[in-house]
């Protein structure tokens, strides 16, 4: 399954996301979410090494995919997030 944040990594709903992702789910976090990056230490990229990355296009909007990249923070470009879409049948948003 493809779990898709747009929410911050304080928000509650990132919590509950990852309360319910699977060791073979994967992760893209958007919009606010990109904001983990300034956060190295969030749970989340532990919880999913491997399978998380962030939207470059949203990282770039907020002047953060430099301290993403220097963090060797994963990202991925739309292209990227399509063909993640296209790979999972199922997905949820957490809004």
């Amino acid at each position: 399954m493809l779990h898709i944040l747009n929410k911050a990594p304080a928000n509650a709903r990132a919590d509950d996301m990852l309360a319910v992702v699977g060791e073979s789910d994967e992760v893209v976090l958007l919009e606010q979410a990109v904001q983990a990056c300034l956060s190295p230490h969030w749970p989340g990229f532990e919880r999913c090494r491997g399978r998380l990355y962030l939207l470059e296009e949203d990282l770039a909007s907020r002047g953060l995919l430099e301290a993403a990249k220097s963090g060797a923070v994963p990202t991925i470009d739309m292209e990227g997030f399509v063909a993640l879409s296209e790979r999972h049948t199922r997905s949820v948003t957490w809004y």
